[in-house]
């Protein structure tokens, strides 16, 4: 997190002309991040951003990429259960369903869902380089689901000519290994990368160990049944020169196949229920991009595709009533199968306006499909459903950067999205920075968003309700970066989102309506890092989060529960030439129905050579006992062993 924040202003002071530059700068390569219809640095945009490296998820070293993500400001997970099961994010208390996620520039959000949402459960870092955490309203860059951030990821790429590659292998608590090897190969004019990973774990009982046992309403130690998790993984980037002023090819897919365990929940209840309730999912993304340049037009032409299948069987337990012990029902098999894709196509054209302003106009088709084929029986008798959809979305965007001086860039981006179901939506967002002093940074962010409706919200046979509209938003940020000499900085944003036009599913009805009325969120993220003497590194965040509501909802992510107060925590130290420490941890306080909770990880590092680490993880120090989402149980105490090598 916080490392890299730290160094933000200093590594792209380098390549910028600022004005009474009171320091001397780093000499440091920029970062590039997307948050722009063109890459930029974090220096350049006024929207906040978080940037996690390769180097960082190295130190953390974390199982699941989750717990990465839950240590950054604003940033609170939900998750059911041990690793594969399935897991969401909160960005300033906006859930999952709100939040688009990219894996180079390919939509992974999952349209065969209730709602289009990304589950993070099963999500490692075998092959990742950089996360980029965008906060607030994206829609004008994004287009749905962008009402409260986005999550942009790229994989690994080549950072040294010729030939090389980079392995490890991990064993811990839980029968859990993990492992992936990493294939690089740069040489004049083109690079490419292949990363193959697995993973697999036994796990642990994604119902609480202080929830109920299946067959009685008793609460106690009863969840025993590991809910295990295996999952392979092949991912690969590259691009290639063609020459002759011809343009550059890009190409970034990956495939995944991953079955998981799950626990069922009953009437509010989680437990152990029937032992073989599993999904099996295979999911695959392609993308192929070619840039080139004509006069003084910087073009790009691309086609993406995803698609994933899932595939939910086991029994169901429909007439267990919680109290009423034992079990007294009859077990009936069920089988749901869902399949989504999307098929995205793209031009945009970038060009100068004069010497201080820069324009990127473009179009876009996004065709999203929807099918599902659900079978079972209840003591009712025998249901099931067969639905095949397709919803278009055609979009035309701009985006205008303005550079009036040389310490301030300004952002205006304007997008209209014309859905084939409800019709037109136009979002934009404002955004500016001012580089006051080499050492200090103002940011500003004003955005619309919106989320469309999904495919089962508006065509389910049951629950469906064709005349739903987009949910809105509105947000706004206003933050400032202090650094303080080569040693410490300091960074704060005050943030406020509001949205309407919710889409609730209602408990009276039994289908999908839209509520009239609000849900807000506001609040401050305070981050900040010093070095207390060399070697020694303390960083940590706060985030205060008010969420309240002028809507009554019945089951709307806009009524989940977020931590109103969450501290992170970092400290690490050189030992040795050769070895280091690191210690987070992280606090969440008022989580409305959750008890709050700290938890504590460490890892210790030690280089062996020049090119090989092994490093011991002892996750969740303490043993404590909690929750983030209610009725799911989190790791005990667990301890992992690894070694990383490069070639």
């Amino acid at each position: 997190m916080k490392k890299i924040l730290g160094s933000v202003s200093a590594l792209t002071l380098s390549t910028l002309p600022l004005h009474a530059q009171s320091e001397e700068p780093y000499a440091l390569p920029p970062i590039i991040i997307n948050v722009g219809y063109e890459a930029t640095t974090p220096l350049q945009t006024g929207v906040s951003v978080e940037v996690i490296d390769e180097d960082e998820l190295e130190e953390a070293d974390a199982t699941r990429l989750l717990d990465v993500l839950a240590r950054q400001p604003g940033v609170s997970i939900r998750s059911n259960g041990p690793l594969g099961t399935n897991a969401g994010i909160t960005i300033r208390g906006v859930s999952q369903q709100n939040i688009a996620v990219r894996i180079d520039g390919i939509d992974v959000s999952d349209p065969s869902g209730t709602q289009v949402a990304y589950d993070f459960g099963g999500l490692t870092a075998g092959d990742i380089s950089q996360i980029e955490i965008l906060r607030g309203s994206q829609s004008a860059l994004f287009g749905s689901e962008a009402i409260g951030g986005v999550i942009n990821i790229t994989t690994k790429r080549a950072t040294r000519d010729g030939l090389s590659a980079d392995v490890f292998a991990e064993y811990g608590s839980y029968e859990t290994l993990r492992s992936a090897a990493t294939l690089y190969n740069r040489g004049a004019g083109h690079e490419t990368a292949v990363t193959l990973s697995y993973v697999k774990s036994d796990g642990f009982s994604a119902a609480d160990e202080t929830g109920l046992d299946y067959g009685t309403s008793a609460p106690g130690d009863h969840n025993d049944e590991d809910d295990g998790f295996e999952a392979r993984r092949l991912s690969f980037s590259g691009t290639y020169q063609l020459g002759d002023g011809a343009g550059e090819l890009r190409l970034s897919g990956f495939h995944e196949e991953a079955r998981y365990d799950y626990d069922e929940n009953a009437s509010g209840k989680v437990f152990d229920g029937s032992p073989d309730d599993v999904v099996d999912r295979e999911e695959s993304g392609l993308r192929a991009a070619l840039a080139f340049t004509t006069s003084a037009v910087d073009h790009e032409v691309s086609a993406s595709w995803f698609r994933i299948s899932r595939a939910m069987h086991g029994t169901s337990l429909d007439s267990w009533a919680p109290d009423t012990p034992p079990y007294n029902g009859t077990p009936y098999p069920f089988r749901f199968e869902y399949e989504g894709t999307r098929q995205t196509y793209r031009y945009q054209a970038g060009f100068d306006l004069g010497a201080i302003t820069r324009a990127v106009a473009g179009v876009e088709r996004s065709v999203e499909t929807y099918e599902d084929d659900i079978s079972g029986a209840s003591s009712y008798g025998p249901y099931g459903s067969d639905q095949d959809q397709e919803t278009i979305v055609n979009s035309v965007f701009t985006e205008f950067t303005v550079r009036p001086t040389e310490d301030i860039d300004l952002s205006f981006a304007l997008r209209h999205d014309d859905h084939s179901e409800f019709g037109g939506q136009t979002t934009g967002r404002l955004s500016g920075v001012w580089r006051a002093r080499s050492d200090l940074i103002l940011r500003s962010n004003l955005a619309t968003g919106y989320r469309a409706p999904s495919n089962y919200e508006l065509y389910d046979a049951y629950a469906g309700n064709a005349d739903l509209e987009p949910e809105t938003s509105v947000s706004f940020d206003l933050g400032v970066e202090k650094r303080f000499g080569d040693s410490a900085w300091l960074r704060a944003t005050a943030f406020w989102i509001e949205a309407e036009d919710i889409i609730d599913y209602s408990f009276t009805s039994y289908a999908y309506a839209q509520a009239d009325g609000t849900s807000t969120r506001r609040g401050l993220e305070l981050a900040g890092g010093v070095d207390l003497r060399p070697g020694v590194t303390l960083d940590g965040s706060y985030t205060w989060t008010d969420s309240f509501s002028e809507v009554a909802l019945d089951s709307s992510s806009w009524q989940t529960s977020v931590p109103e107060h969450s501290f992170a925590l970092g400290l690490s130290a050189e030992i040795t030439d050769h070895a280091r420490l690191s210690v987070s941890a992280l606090y969440e306080a008022d989580r409305e129905a959750l008890d709050d909770y700290g938890v504590v990880n460490s890892t210790f590092t030690y280089d062996v050579t020049e090119t090989t680490q092994a490093y011991l993880r002892v996750e969740n120090l303490f043993d404590e006992n909690y929750q983030t989402v209610p009725g799911y149980g989190q790791s005990d105490r667990a301890w992992y062993f690894g070694v990383r090598a490069s070639f």
